[in-house]
């Protein structure tokens, strides 16, 4: 398969405006060069969408009736007579060879295990939306399967409708006419981690980013471009807006 833009819908927020916005172009159709996978519960903003996936995947212990049965893992019901005006179920158009349900008992989470598929079979960038949300423990989950991207040399980023999470591990350069919201965020991943930034209010040379300080939150970017330059570890950049 040539490179593509894989979007991986997971179970936690998502706003359906901005997820239609990536994946839809202006007249609301799957956008072109794209690749969908929804994971367990993501498939319910797909269905409020009707936007097919190329692949499912999860335990499905959390999906509704109405999505098990517009994948097939239940059968149709009875089709009642629709009132006027009303429309048909949408039922989505995927291969049941491209449905991959795995076991409710495992040690990794569906979209870890949808992030390790994309990366064995897929090529491009892999997007993660749905991934954030109420519970903290699939979010700080998800930030870490970041770090899968780092090892294999894929770019995994996180987004929802206020930030776009990427780890870096070398160099970025983020342009200020195309950043996302009005913030940048440098976290540390790893616990020696040394960063340079140029381009911003405040930047530092060979930096050491202490993983229990709060020293990189909210900078911003001054210059036409920014740089953010990682000489040793792992950095989580955080582009955000309120």
């Amino acid at each position: 398969m040539s490179d593509e833009r894989i979007y991986i819908i997971a179970g936690g927020h998502v706003d359906d405006d901005f997820v239609k916005g990536l994946l839809c172009d202006k007249k609301g159709n799957k956008k072109e060069g794209i690749y969908i996978l929804a994971v367990d519960r993501g498939l319910e903003c797909l269905l409020r969408l009707k936007i097919n996936p190329d692949e499912v995947i999860g335990d499905f212990d959390s999906v509704s009736d109405e999505a098990r049965i517009a994948i097939g893992l239940e059968p149709r019901k009875k089709a009642k007579k629709k009132a006027e005006g009303e429309e048909e179920s949408f039922v989505f158009d995927v291969l049941p060879y491209h449905i991959r349900q795995l076991d409710v008992h495992k040690d990794q989470t569906d979209t870890e295990e949808a992030v390790r598929f994309a990366m064995r079979y897929l090529r491009g960038d892999i997007v993660l939306l749905g991934a954030t949300g109420t519970r903290i423990d699939h979010v700080l989950g998800n930030v870490s399967i970041l770090g899968l991207g780092v090892l294999s040399g894929y770019n995994i980023i996180l987004m929802d409708e206020h930030n776009k999470v990427t780890l870096v591990k070398d160099e970025m350069i983020i342009k200020k006419k195309e950043q996302f919201g009005d913030f940048v965020s440098i976290v540390p991943y790893t616990d020696e981690t040394y960063v340079t930034l140029t381009g911003f209010r405040f930047n530092v040379e060979d930096k050491h980013m202490k993983t229990n300080l709060s020293l990189g939150i909210s900078n911003v970017i001054e210059e036409d471009e920014a740089k953010i330059t990682v000489n040793n570890g792992v950095a989580i950049v955080i582009e955000s807006r309120d």
